[in-house]
């Protein structure tokens, strides 16, 4: 068979007509189906929302027991409470509060974390005591940064230790 002009042009026209259909047609239909399947997934999935719940409910009491142990109270001003406790284990441990600033706040997917900046003053067994405490209790949030800065006092020819810390405390909108 001899390709001349009018088989190379017939070719040719059906080339064009395969992509004519598939970009009209056949591309569609593809879309159409993977829609499709990903609607009968989620329908699959709601299925199991009873389960779900169900699930949930447990988790809730679960964290309810949890709390409970952990004595959290929820109260009007988080950071007096956090400087009471602060004051509390900086007296056992010989510690010294020497910054408390203001919280900071930012409002971030559904929740508020707020940021507490202290500084602390003292040896460094006592602030590593003291940190460990803060960490344990999961009512006073979470530690996010220190920084350990070595002084010199040349009135008493003695090194100081300060400890900066900044702690964040996550809470829903």
């Amino acid at each position: 068979m001899k390709l001349n002009r009018k088989n190379k042009l017939l070719l040719l026209g059906f080339a064009l007509v395969l992509y004519v259909c598939y970009s009209f047609a056949i591309s569609n239909t593809i879309n159409y189906y993977k829609e499709y399947k990903t609607k009968q997934e989620e329908i699959a999935a709601d299925s199991n929302m009873p389960k779900l719940v169900g699930q949930l409910i447990q988790k809730e009491k679960q964290l309810d027991q949890v709390l409970s142990k952990y004595d959290v109270n929820i109260s009007e001003s988080f950071q007096n409470d956090l400087l009471k406790q602060l004051t509390a284990y900086s007296d056992s441990y010989k510690l010294k509060i020497v910054d408390f600033q203001e919280p900071h706040s930012v409002a971030q997917k559904g929740f508020t974390v707020t940021s507490y900046i202290f500084s602390l003053e003292g040896s460094f067994n006592g602030c590593l005591a003291l940190l460990n405490k803060v960490e344990n209790n999961p009512a006073l949030g979470t530690i996010k940064h220190l920084n350990f800065i070595k002084k010199r006092n040349y009135k008493t020819n003695t090194d100081q230790l300060f400890v900066e810390i900044i702690m964040q405390k996550n809470k829903g909108i």
